[in-house]
């Protein structure tokens, strides 16, 4: 039996979602001086609301479920060749329980049978997770000014 589910966000989620954001990045102590919490989350919130209302097959907004509880969001990109993780946050109480290895594992297995790469984005100020999915078989792929760009598979 799985230890998370993934389901497709809602309308109804998009608090949830920002909160676990706003959480996830306090927690690591990544937010920056002068942080307007309060635009960020109308900013996020509308952007995400977008994101769920598209429902586009390729790009998909979801929540992550652990015994019926939401702890957690994932956005993913599908194209031909691959697959992006644009973003997979969970809150801290559910860190450092296999959760994120197991769905960061299910993705590698999807893009594998769909005979492509997973790549991804993470942020120059998050070691920890650049460690995460280095020892999850992530490769250096390039950079930007804000993030590394890390491959798997190919």
């Amino acid at each position: 039996m799985p230890i998370y589910r993934i389901r497709p966000a809602t309308a109804e989620d998009v608090e949830f979602l920002t909160d676990v954001v706003v959480e996830v990045t306090r927690a690591q102590g990544r937010l920056p001086d002068g942080f307007d919490e309060r635009q960020w989350r109308t900013e996020f919130s509308h952007w995400t609301l977008e994101q769920v209302r598209s429902a586009s097959p390729d790009e998909t907004t979801s929540v992550v479920e652990v015994a019926g509880e939401r702890a957690g969001r994932l956005r993913i990109t599908r194209a031909a060749g691959g697959m992006e993780l644009n973003g997979i946050q969970l809150l801290p109480r559910f860190q450092r329980r296999g959760i994120g290895t197991a769905l960061i594992e299910d993705l590698k297995a999807q893009a594998a049978t769909a005979g492509g790469c997973l790549d991804l984005g993470v942020e120059k100020d998050n070691p920890d997770a650049r460690r995460l999915y280095e020892r999850l078989g992530f490769r250096h792929a390039g950079e930007t000014d804000q993030e590394h760009r890390l491959r798997w598979g190919d």
